[in-house]
């Protein structure tokens, strides 16, 4: 089988348990990127995450662009987020993803530094767009699926001042057509770590 790994950034939502219905069901595995913040209002989520044998890494604190803000900035949202998933968990994660994968030399050389991995994404469908419909959420994933790939999708949105769309149901009923179709085209659904080598920007 060919590993491929869907990740799911800016929850937990309440979207988050209709997709680990759906990743249960199919018997597949995938890295949730949550928010600190978020984890604080939704612990069980997060603990049923990791219960349910995914993978998780942090998506900052409060979803801010890295590349606008200070060193010393960047540093709190970082650590901050690790620090919510610690309470939850008892332990941090080792993978990180930039909100909106903004993070260039100077936010990398950060996230090293507090010794964390970068984890960017081959397939980007954008599910985040209020314009985008299931299908072609679903279309824009099959078709560029290979082996190796990394794909980033949403089960939650970010919280305020970033633009997007406040509703995940099309990414729910997107990943309910795709996750049927990946075992007949000989892909198998893994973490970001059982593929290996996450993304370059």
């Amino acid at each position: 089988m060919k590993p491929v790994a869907l990740t799911f950034d800016d929850g937990p939502s309440r979207w988050t348990p209709l997709v680990l219905d759906l990743l249960r069901e199919h018997e597949a595995r995938a890295t949730f990127f949550v928010i600190g913040a978020r984890v604080r209002e939704r612990p069980d989520d997060v603990r049923r995450i990791v219960a349910e044998g995914h993978e998780l890494g942090s998506h900052t604190l409060t979803h801010p662009r890295l590349t606008e803000i200070s060193d010393d900035e960047v540093r709190a949202e970082i650590t901050g987020g690790l620090e919510a998933i610690e309470e939850v968990l008892a332990e941090r994660p080792t993978l990180f993803r930039a909100p909106g994968f903004y993070a260039e030399r100077r936010e990398l050389a950060i996230v090293e530094e507090l010794g964390l991995e970068a984890v960017f994404a081959h397939v980007d469908p954008q599910d985040w767009r209020p314009e985008r419909d299931s299908h072609t959420i679903f279309r824009l994933v099959l078709d560029e699926l290979r082996e190796g790939v990394i794909v980033d999708l949403h089960d939650g949105y970010p919280p305020r001042p970033t633009s997007s769309r406040t509703d995940c149901t099309p990414t729910v009923e997107a990943l309910d057509h795709l996750l049927p179709c990946l075992q007949p085209e000989g892909y198998e659904a893994v973490t970001v770590s059982q593929l290996g080598t996450p993304a370059a920007p």
